[in-house]
């Protein structure tokens, strides 16, 4: 039998309705770990998120994840078979810590495992302290913790007493998913120019400051050879739509669509353009792409671990407007140059980014683990 691993996400799960990078890569690390010959089931869909501060939330949260330790126990007690061999924790951090998997680690002797742990940097520490005590407890605990970018990997050298179970896990994506779509698009537009591509949801924050920065940066466009599809949607559409109001008839909004959909227009447009702002990984540049297309965004936060300046994009600096702006005219401006970063782009992703090369990382680290505890002689190893 194929070893166990008990799936865990308390910031959203993997079979939430709402699209969202989070989202997607809680769906490929299951993936991942099934390539890499594992049985990952989603062990529990209890969630610890808290948007904003609040102690009487957080006690609320917490008591539900112990009721949920509790009863997850009671279940893998009775029936010691369906027992994991080993706990996984995608990203807890201080708004959403995990108070489930070191419970059930802790009684069940075996091994408990992160990816992207890491911090918020929203209000004040006080307001996350006991969050981000548990997170940093759970972190010091685990046999193995994957990251999937430098700043996450900075965090937990601040308080890791050593740095020999951080394990690098770059940012990636399932290509045969994206191929294996099929559905196409036609864009209708006005006048037929090069497309532009943005994907995004409509909410208040970061997406919707890229949303503006990236209307500010098209309105000054030194050329009218342009159209725009943009995917998405949420309580900010309005406010979005009167953003690109300067040129109505160039801009197509799609509304949220369904993958194969958003991967159709992928593969329809010529140049993938979204500002990032606060983009921790940004795996919708990954999928772009992989789908031939070359980038234009800000060099902030997440999006250079996944987009190579030069190579398969352009970076501007991180809100300069004007700079992205430029970025954009060069790649509407030459055929060329977008063949060129496109190509580049996929070679990239499919080099670096698959899911197979992910499946080999965590298989070397998580088998010798689970090896480690005795699991061949509960019956539960291949």
């Amino acid at each position: 039998m194929k070893p166990k691993i008990a799936f865990y996400a308390p910031l959203k799960s993997p079979n939430h309705p709402i699209p969202s990078g989070d989202r997607e890569i809680a769906r490929n690390l299951l993936k991942a770990l099934d390539l890499a010959g594992f049985d990952a089931f989603l062990a529990s869909e209890a969630i610890s998120y808290q948007k904003r501060p609040s102690r009487e939330l957080f006690a609320e949260r917490r008591q539900a994840c112990d009721r949920e330790a509790g009863r997850l126990l009671d279940l893998w007690r009775g029936d010691p078979a369906s027992a994991p061999d080993l706990w996984m924790t995608y990203h807890p951090y201080c708004k959403s810590p995990d108070w489930i998997g070191p419970a059930i680690c802790a009684a069940l002797g075996i091994p408990y495992v992160t990816v992207e742990a890491c911090r918020t940097r929203q209000n004040t520490d006080a307001d996350w302290a006991e969050g981000r005590g548990q997170v940093q407890a759970a972190v010091k605990g685990a046999a193995a913790n994957f990251c999937m970018k430098p700043s996450d990997r900075a965090y937990l050298e601040s308080f890791l007493p050593n740095t020999d179970r951080i394990v690098p896990l770059l940012p990636f994506i399932d290509l045969n998913a994206l191929d294996g779509t099929g559905a196409t698009i036609e864009p209708t537009f006005t006048a037929p120019h090069p497309v532009m591509l943005a994907v995004g949801m409509m909410r208040p924050g970061a997406k919707i400051e890229s949303y503006r920065l990236l209307a500010e940066a098209l309105c000054g466009l030194d050329t009218p050879e342009w159209n725009l599809a943009v995917i998405g949607d949420g309580p900010g559409r309005a406010e979005v739509e009167d953003m690109f109001g300067f040129a109505r008839e160039r801009i197509h909004f799609a509304g949220a669509l369904p993958r194969e959909e958003v991967g159709a227009w992928m593969r329809a447009a010529d140049v993938f353009v979204w500002p990032g702002v606060r983009e921790a990984i940004g795996i919708v540049y990954l999928e772009a792409q992989a789908a031939g297309l070359p980038v234009a965004a800000f060099a902030t936060a997440g999006v250079p671990i996944v987009v190579a300046d030069s190579e398969s994009g352009l970076l501007a600096p991180e809100s300069d407007v004007a700079g992205l702006r430029d970025r954009i005219l060069r790649l509407l401006g030459s055929r060329e140059l977008r063949e060129t970063m496109g190509a580049a782009g996929r070679a990239r992703v499919q080099r670096h980014h698959g899911i197979s090369a992910a499946s080999e990382t965590l298989r070397a680290t998580l088998a010798p683990l689970i090896a480690g505890t005795g699991a061949q002689s509960r019956g539960t190893a291949s």
